[in-house]
Formats: structure tokens, sequence, C-alpha cells
């Protein structure tokens, strides 16, 4: 089978959304399919293209047997909603421009989401190649966007974004949620039963290695017992409480928490451990993809924090840490953390 996956993230983009993308197009084509990814060029939290991307509308690439189109799409350092929703529309314009291009027959596209506009680009090219549409839904906008009331309730520009889902939905042949929860709630907008299909996220096990060498020595954390969160500091994940929790635990010298990652309020949570003056808590910046293992292997325990904003999420840093044998914590309405 010749599949079109269409992703606006992936590696070395990081997060959840790259991960589950190359982890599907990878095992997809390992099973013998034809994959071809169109994705953009990566520019994620920086807004920043990388310097060996730069000047270039499009390029192939071959990954671990995906052919993977990178194409053009705005970018910007500077962060407000509007330039975001530029970002996600020139790739929705941008990707369904170089796949209409593509030679040769196709026979199923899958356009993961969010952002929701990729829906619109697999849509058209849907309809251009005349193939089924698989729509997989990560987070389900506009809900996501009340609930961390970006967007009012029964305002137009709700309306206007759950008219553009309504009409994606619409227009797959399948629709696959990554949990339960989500997929309650798309059987609450009133799609059939029989175009639903659960498809939850899950770690790559060849990727997992547990004979990676810890990082205790080298970050001088001998005979602590290590708190570990690794991965994105948005306003969605939480973090803060990690904070809070160090705060109340500073008297016990033998716990050490450890923060590894980037997002839009990084530099929050450092000036909150400066202020509070905590020797039991520290920040290192986003790690390559390749070094995650050695800190999993630090953790004694990992945490899997959530705003408590979104509801009926999974949290691939739960299920990455379990690969690894560690407990977890896990805060927020997270499916699956009980």
């Amino acid at each position: 089978m010749r599949i079109l996956y269409l992703s606006h993230y992936f590696p070395p983009e990081f997060g959840a959304g790259a991960s589950r993308s190359y982890g599907m197009s990878r095992w997809l084509a390992r099973f013998g399919h034809d994959v071809t990814v169109i994705t953009g060029f990566p520019n994620y939290l920086s807004g920043q293209i990388p310097e060996e991307y730069r000047g270039k509308r499009w390029i192939r690439e071959e990954v671990d047997g995906v052919t993977v189109y990178r194409t053009w799409m705005y970018t910007s350092s500077k962060r407000n909603s509007w330039r975001r929703v530029a970002n996600y529309l020139s790739f929705a314009v941008s990707s369904w421009w170089r796949g209409r291009k593509l030679r040769g027959r196709y026979d199923v596209i899958i356009a993961t989401s969010p952002p929701l506009f990729v829906g619109l680009s697999g849509v058209a090219l849907s309809r251009h190649f005349n193939i089924p549409l698989v729509f997989d839904v990560r987070d389900l906008w506009p809900e996501v966007a009340i609930e961390l009331e970006v967007f009012r309730s029964g305002s137009i520009t709700e309306r206007i974004w759950s008219e553009m889902a309504n009409f994606i939905y619409h227009h797959s042949a399948a629709v696959t949620p990554v949990t339960e929860g989500i997929k309650k709630r798309l059987a609450f907008r009133g799609l059939p039963a029989q175009k639903v299909y659960t498809v939850p996220n899950g770690v790559d096990l060849d990727l997992v290695d547990t004979d990676a060498p810890s990082l205790r020595q080298a970050l001088n954390l001998k005979g602590k017992y290590v708190v570990l969160y690794a991965g994105l500091i948005g306003v969605l994940h939480g973090v803060g409480i990690i904070v809070e929790a160090a705060e109340l635990l500073k008297r016990y010298s033998c716990i050490h928490f450890l923060i590894v990652g980037d997002g839009v309020l990084k530099d929050e949570i450092s000036g909150k451990i400066d202020e509070l003056q905590l020797k039991n808590i520290r920040m290192l910046p986003r790690q390559p993809i390749r070094d995650i293992p050695k800190f999993l292997n630090t953790a004694d325990i990992c945490l899997a924090t959530s705003s408590g904003k979104v509801k009926d999420a999974i949290s691939y840093k739960q299920l990455e840490a379990w690969a690894y044998g560690r407990p977890v914590i896990a805060t927020g309405d997270i499916e699956g953390s009980s």
C-alpha cells in the first residue's frame, strides 16, 4: 500500500506529535508499506529554521525507510496567536501544493492533528487523488482552545474552528483519536461509531535503550533520589507544580528535581526557581533525542505533569517512563494515569 502521511511535526522536532508521526510512519514502512511524509522544516519553539534548511522551498530526505518531503512554512521567532495561525495555515497550503505534485498512485492519506489546518490539506489531497482520508486526532480542537481559555465558548472564532473541524470529520473516511475520552467526545459531536477507531499513543521499543549510561556522576547526583521531568515546558504541561513540590521538599537534601526541556514558560519557571533560591532543583536545556535514554536511566521516578485544563489526554512522558521501568507521578486529567 502507498501511504501519504501529513504531519506538521516530524523529527528533529521533539514532543509527542513528532514522536507519534515518526513512529507510525517508520513502522508502516517496516510492515512493507511505501510511506511518504510531508512535513515542514524544523522550527518548533525557536521559530527559526536551521541553517542547513534555510533558503529552500522544499527538500527530500530518506529517514528509516520513509520518504520525507520538507516544505516551506511561515516562521517567526516572535510568538503570538496570529503568527502561530500563519505558521499552521502556511503549512496546510504548502503541503497541499507539494502533495499534488507527487507522482504515482497513493492508496490512502493520513493527516495528523493538531494543528487542525493540516486536515484541510488532507481533504484537498484526498479529493485530488480520489482516495480516502484518515484523520488522526491527538487533541480535540476547538475544545482544547476553550479549555485553555484561548477561545470563548460561543464566540465567532470558536464557531469557525468548530465548523472547520466538522468539515474535516465529514470528509474523512475514518477518524483515529488517541484516547477513549476523545472518542466519546467525537461521538457527542455526532460522528458515527463505525467511523471512529481509537489508536492510542505508544513507545517505539526499538528506540528504548535501558543500557544507556546514567548521568549521575556527570550531573553530580550520586546518592540523590532523582525526580525527572523531560519534555515541553508550556501552558499545557503544568511544570510550575514541580517547583512548588521542590520548595515543599527542600529540607530533604537527598531528593533532587531535574527539569530537562524547553518551551514558552521556560524563563518563567527558571525565574521562579531563582526567586525561591531552590538548590534542590535544576533546569537543563532541550537535549538531543539520542541523549534522552541517559536521563531516563538517571531517574528514580519520572513526572508526567499537566495543567489539568485539558481533558482526556494521555501523556507520552508517562508511557516512555514505563518503557524504562520507572514509576510515574502524573497530575491533571490524564487518561490511564490511575
